[in-house]
């Protein structure tokens, strides 16, 4: 592996597609949910029940998704939305491309914030088992 910054986003897109794909199953792939754009959603195998959200109904919840963007590619990371201290445990480098409250902009990707995405998909993985989700 190289140092190299990749900052194709189809590439980029394809190599957080690659990686994200790893964890299906526990996780349920969706795609095209998005119109007229590519994007991936690892969903929760069955619809939960997220405490104080929807009426208490159960809603489908994607753990991670990624949309390939006009400028970047969107990495949506919902464990920092239900878990403000999730969050803490992401690397400074990733932390610092959040805007918002779930989305990572992603314009350049290199191995080092490849790993830094691999973390925080662990971090969710485990935050969702915690919960029973998965």
């Amino acid at each position: 592996m190289t140092n190299r910054v990749t900052t194709d986003l189809a590439d980029v897109y394809e190599q957080l597609h690659q990686l994200l794909s790893r964890y299906v199953p526990p996780f349920k792939p969706k795609q095209g949910m998005v119109r007229d754009k590519r994007d991936l959603h690892l969903q929760a195998p069955k619809p939960v029940t997220v405490p104080g959200v929807y009426g208490g109904k159960p809603k489908d919840v994607a753990m991670a998704s990624i949309i390939l963007q006009k400028g970047y590619v969107g990495f949506y990371f919902l464990p920092v939305y239900l878990n403000p201290a999730v969050q803490k445990k992401l690397s400074p480098a990733l932390r610092k491309l959040l805007k918002g409250k779930t989305c990572f902009y992603i314009r350049g990707l290199s191995p080092e914030l490849l790993k830094d995405v691999e973390a925080a998909l662990e971090i969710g993985r485990a935050d969702f088992e915690k919960r029973g989700w998965i």
